[in-house]
């Protein structure tokens, strides 16, 4: 099942129709991991950035099967482009927020730099919240019956258990 999710995962690389199951979604997410984690120690030994070309091959088909996993569940395309845009605004708000605190700590009350901790914190409050409700959406059990993205995903893995 973990080589089959993971060679479909690469086999569907351009596939945005249809439904993943949570072990199609969830298993090439972890595989990744550690060889994120190789690359990227061995990318610092040796100090050639291959890191980011690791990133980019797997960037298209990591994109389709979130779309995919998020049909399992009955959702739409867009939490799958707002989940990396949410994984990037939360930090940034967090660092960006912490930093403009004692900015304008040293501004006497600067309106731009005000603005500024403003947006940062709504970046961190937004972007913490979409990422959370996307996760759970990863999680969720797909629906077993089916529905308007398709029949596959657990649909199809609830019948063949019957």
């Amino acid at each position: 099942m973990i080589f089959k999710s993971y060679i479909d995962f690469w086999k569907r690389t351009f596939d945005f129709s249809g439904r993943s199951t949570r072990s199609d979604f969830w298993v090439p997410f972890l595989i990744h991991i550690f060889i994120f984690l190789f690359v990227f120690y061995f990318s610092a030994v040796i100090q050639i950035p291959l890191a980011r070309y690791v990133v980019l091959l797997t960037m298209v088909p990591s994109f389709t099967v979130t779309a995919r996993r998020l049909h399992d569940t009955n959702r739409t395309m867009l939490f799958a482009v707002l989940f990396p845009i949410s994984a990037v605004a939360a930090p940034y708000g967090l660092v960006a927020g912490f930093i403009g605190i004692f900015a304008w700590h040293g501004t006497d009350g600067d309106t731009t730099v005000g603005i500024v901790l403003v947006i940062s914190i709504l970046c961190l409050v937004f972007g913490t919240i979409i990422f959370i409700y996307c996760l759970i959406l990863f999680v969720l059990p797909g629906d077993k019956e089916p529905n308007k993205y398709g029949s596959g995903g657990s649909c199809l893995t609830s019948n063949s258990n019957k």
